[in-house]
């Protein structure tokens, strides 16, 4: 894998959860393909191509009911084998009031190269465990 390749999928990673922040779905959906699957740390459902767009605007109305969100993405592993990529990372939020919230999410994102770049093919977040809880007789 060259740095060149990895960069340009952290850039893609990045610039999708940037276009959320400054509330572009347009920009997002342009770096996600159509038939991207997605299991969403606060959605019940897998979100396929026929919701990708209700999902994308039902996300976008609860984080701005919610209050300013800021985050950081960080610790990225990406592996690259031709024109697929796998990329893991966290990424650590926080949402002001009114709907104040803050967590840690851990993140696996498959992307395909295209002729228009590197694209989300499939995206899985998880909130991060806290921990076994105790066995309790």
């Amino acid at each position: 894998m060259s740095k060149d390749d990895r960069a340009a999928v952290q850039e893609t990673i990045e610039a999708v959860w940037d276009c959320f922040l400054k509330r572009d779905p347009e920009g997002m959906l342009e770096r996600i393909r159509p038939d991207c699957t997605i299991w969403d740390v606060f959605q019940p459902d897998l979100v396929r191509r026929d919701t990708l767009e209700r999902y994308v605007a039902k996300d976008f109305a609860q984080s701005q009911a919610r209050g300013k969100l800021t985050h950081r993405l960080y610790d990225f592993v990406i592996d690259l084998w031709g024109d697929t990529a796998l990329a893991r990372f966290w990424i650590d939020y926080e949402y002001q009031p009114p709907g104040a919230h803050r967590g840690r999410i851990r993140i696996t994102v498959v992307l395909r190269r295209f002729p228009e770049g590197w694209r989300f093919v499939h995206v899985h977040e998880g909130q991060v465990p806290s921990g076994v809880p105790p066995i309790t007789s």
